[in-house]
């Protein structure tokens, strides 16, 4: 791939501060290797967070998810982010809602623990916590949100994926034969976690939001609707518990 002349500058201003050798930089990046990872860290809403290997690079169409959440977020509440991998969604939310606290859930220790130290570092660790385990299996029974947001793995197995994914965790982007399996185990949960009026906000793959849907009416939630992202696609779901 074609590195950009906006890229080598910032590969280049990298290079320099860390004393890593330039050409080596440019050769890894011109083989697909995401700038994030080479850099070791990504903008994202209004906040910079530190990234690694171990999650998924933060997208702009996760940024355009925090902006529909916020469009309805009640001044204060009690948010989960479901699969935080870098603690994007959760950080960025808490950053621009003072009057919330979030917990943040990842079944991967790695990513959560980067999650935790990119909270320590924008100094919001005292109002998001952070639990290990599968979906809603890290959430206490009886525990209920008025907010519950994920982006989780939505690819399907047999998908093709840009050369820059291919280097990103699998656990973070595949998900069954039609992409799918992660939002069959969040959404049929989703209504016992969340008070009443709570909402359900999700991102997907623009080829899976008709299924989607269907599960989302399944699972007892009010209103389901799919929204497309600025280019136009299918892209993110919500729902209201009612």
């Amino acid at each position: 791939m074609t590195v950009s002349e906006r890229e080598e500058l910032w590969l280049r201003e990298f290079a320099e501060k860390s004393g890593n050798d330039l050409p080596s930089l440019l050769e890894k990046r011109a083989l697909g290797y995401p700038l994030a990872y080479i850099i070791g860290s990504q903008p994202f809403h209004e906040i910079e967070l530190k990234i690694t290997p171990d999650v998924l690079v933060p997208r702009p169409e996760t940024e355009e998810l925090v902006e529909l959440v916020l469009r309805e977020a009640k001044p204060e509440g009690r948010g989960v982010d479901l699969g935080c991998g870098s603690g994007a969604i959760a950080l960025s939310l808490a950053r621009a809602l003072p009057g919330w606290t979030f917990t943040a859930t990842d079944i991967s220790e790695n990513a959560l623990e980067l999650a935790k130290e990119n909270a320590k570092n924008l100094g919001l660790d005292s109002r998001v916590s952070f639990r290990l385990g599968s979906w809603f299996e890290a959430v206490p029974e009886g525990e209920t949100f008025d907010l519950i947001v994920t982006n989780p793995p939505y690819v399907g197995d047999t998908e093709e994926i840009d050369l820059g994914a291919s280097y990103e965790p699998k656990l973070a982007l595949f998900a069954g034969p039609d992409g799918l399996d992660c939002y069959r185990l969040i959404l049929p949960k989703a209504k016992d976690y969340l008070n009443f009026g709570g909402l359900f906000f999700g991102e997907c793959g623009p080829y899976h939001a008709g299924s989607l849907l269907e599960l989302a009416k399944e699972s007892g939630l009010r209103s389901p609707d799919i929204i497309k992202d600025y280019s136009g696609r299918d892209r993110f779901i919500r729902a209201i518990k009612g």
